[in-house]
């Protein structure tokens, strides 16, 4: 190893290039943090260029290099870059800006410069053209946006090409990528700079703009450490994570992955676009919170896979140290890095089948929706054991993901806890792991079965029906598990002979008896007024003997034998009105929930409970006990 202090001008003004590498993650500076400081650093020593000033070099930290042997005789001379992506890249940004701006204003002789800096000449001569023009080849997240900047050739053609959009209904608009946003940070200061100096100094525009090229070119180093053969770059990369902007989970397994292939010697662009390019989207960089902290999806993906593998826990801020334990293990646990990715890559299809934002609009009856609007991704390990890895057709799969849907409503509709749901779920893929596929549908019935108290135990039909009929579930349960609930209901209540099982979207939660009930329903052929009804303790004496009816319709209002579904017309329609009047708005539902009340002239709290008592029945049948 060779570590020697390196102007920015000698960075990039020999025939060259450096190469970022595909474990390296994208481009994450930002302003505040970092192109403000380094603005503020290159217009101080601008202003000293402009005095006179002589200074000391500005060192902007380490970079790491690593050199790589020709394949060609034509090749540009390549390096990859361990650590300093991030640096490296603003400054091409920086020099790109301050080109554009000479190219702009006809500077011909600091276009001329610069442009040395950020492209390699005889083009005619290179292996790869396309590629070895430019000083800097980022990896396959930035590499189409950051040539685009490099050979756009100005900020008009930057703009055009990266326009700012506004969705819809909203105010602000989409944010552009860092690259394009540092340039045109760049591009902004360097410009105001030139013109407010030339103005204070009756200088020409273009001589101010080449004390800061020079400023640049002479007063910015570098300590530049080129790896000796034999040193090892993974090691090395690890050993500065605690530098600067931690890598997440997400960018060391990257990291793992991609040095493993460089290893190897295997195509690292063609596994990326194969396998890993998927990943690298909004979707799974989106995070998402779980216990108190915030996880990408990736992070949270790749936890789920491990767990679905191996059958234990796994913490999601060490998960990558997880990965590389278990993917270290002899003898291989596949084949080929390949076959490995693939495999990742087939269990995430798997996963963001159950944690895509479209998933409101699936059928009520979809497994998919239970997860969902039931909160319970914990169960996720598990149902990809049982989809991917334990070797079972169709309809043994159906069986056991029915299983674990009845498991998961019944609890939710006793409204039983489900903080070791993380826990047990994972216990469940360890009891199942290594069983024939006929073996699994018992075992997992005996395992599920054995379970007890409030964490694990499977409701029998009487504890169902039972909370179902006492319990106010509208004020218990999420407002996406109960419409499920009643869609389920609506379904079950239709029979076989229904054309199908679809429910239309956005219905909302309707109480029949209403939840201001004051107004148009006496209770003992009383009207009771509604500060009585919010504070029944502080009632006058007139009504002291009805607190404990009061009380009681109060929870009998949000019982499920008291809600059903509608429109986002009928509800409003029906709203706080009496009975007679919700009765006859019904009449325009399809839904055969809301045929119930046909029959029914009057509506209080036993008919309630009789109604609840025949859908906690119905539940039982929609979410059996296992056989």
């Amino acid at each position: 190893m060779q570590a020697n202090p390196k102007s920015v001008e000698s960075l990039f003004n020999s025939r060259m290039r450096y190469i970022v590498p595909m474990f390296q993650r994208r481009y994450v500076w930002q302003e505040s943090q970092h192109w403000r400081p380094l603005w503020e650093d290159i217009e101080e020593k601008a202003n000293f260029q402009l005095g006179g000033i002589i200074s000391n070099a500005h060192y902007l930290g380490a970079v790491i290099i690593e050199g790589v042997r020709p394949t060609s005789p034509r090749e540009v001379m390549r390096f990859i870059i361990i650590d300093g992506q991030q640096r490296l890249t603003t400054l091409q940004l920086v020099f790109c800006a301050l080109r554009d701006i000479a190219r702009k204003n006809d500077w011909k002789t600091i276009d001329r410069t610069v442009t040395r800096y950020l492209e390699n000449a005889d083009q005619d001569v290179m292996e790869n053209p396309d590629e070895e023009i430019l000083k800097i080849w980022p990896t396959m997240l930035n590499r189409d946006i950051f040539s685009k900047i490099v050979l756009a050739g100005s900020r008009t053609g930057i703009e055009t090409q990266f326009p700012l959009i506004t969705p819809p209904r909203k105010r602000k608009p989409l944010p552009r990528n860092n690259m394009v946003d540092a340039y045109l940070y760049f591009s902004t200061v360097i410009e105001n700079w030139i013109t407010k100096t030339s103005e204070e100094t009756a200088k020409k525009p273009e001589d101010c703009a080449f004390l800061l090229l020079q400023a640049l070119q002479q007063d910015f180093n570098v300590v530049e450490i080129a790896l000796s053969e034999g040193d090892d770059s993974q090691e090395i990369f690890y050993s500065l994570n605690s530098q600067g902007r931690p890598l997440s989970q997400s960018d060391l397994l990257r990291s793992l992955i991609f040095m493993r292939a460089e290893k190897d010697k295997i195509d690292r662009d063609k596994l990326f676009d194969d396998y890993w390019s998927k990943f690298e989207t909004e979707f799974w960089s989106t995070e998402i919170k779980r216990g108190g902290r915030a996880y990408s999806r990736l992070e949270l993906g790749l936890r789920y896979f491990l767990s679905a593998k191996t059958g234990e826990m796994v913490d999601t801020r060490r998960v990558n140290e997880s990965y590389q334990s278990w993917i270290s293990a002899k003898p291989p646990i596949y084949p080929s890095l390949r076959e490995e990715l693939a495999d990742f890559a087939r269990h995430g299809d798997a996963y963001q089948l159950f944690d895509d934002p479209s998933l409101s609009k699936l059928a009520c009856t979809d497994l998919r929706r239970i997860i969902t609007d039931f909160d319970v991704s914990t169960a996720l390990p598990l149902i990809l054991y049982l989809k991917l890895d334990a070797g079972l057709n169709e309809h043994q799969t159906t069986e056991c993901l029915s299983i674990i849907e009845s498991f998961i409503a019944r609890r939710a509709l006793t409204c039983d806890e489900t903080k070791q749901y993380n826990i047990f779920f994972v216990e469940l893929v360890r009891g199942l792991r290594g069983l024939k596929s006929e073996e699994v549908k018992p075992t997992l019935c005996k395992l599920i079965l054995a379970g007890s108290g409030t964490t694990r135990r499977f409701p029998n039909d009487a504890d169902v029906i039972e909370n179902v009929i006492s319990r106010p579930l509208y004020s218990e349960l999420r407002t996406p598990a109960l419409r499920l609930i009643l869609e389920r209901l609506e379904v079950g209540s239709r029979g076989k002979k229904a054309e199908n099982a679809f429910i239309a979207e956005g219905l909302q939660i309707e109480h029949v008896m209403p939840q201001k009930w004051s107004t148009n329903w006496q209770l003992q052929d009383k009207v009771i007024p509604q500060v009585v009804v919010d504070y029944p303790a502080a009632a006058p004496p007139e009504f002291t003997h009805l607190i404990d009816a009061i009380r009681g319709r109060k929870i009998a209002v949000q019982t499920l034998g008291n809600l059903t579904i509608l429109n986002q017309y009928l509800n409003p329609a029906a709203s706080n009105a009496s009975f007679d009047v919700k009765r006859v708005e019904y009449k325009n539902s399809v839904l055969r929930l809301n045929r119930y009340f046909d029959t029914k002239t009057e509506w209080n709290e036993q008919l309630i409970a009789e109604r609840s008592q025949e859908l906690g029945k119905l539940l039982c049948a929609i979410w059996p006990l296992p056989v």
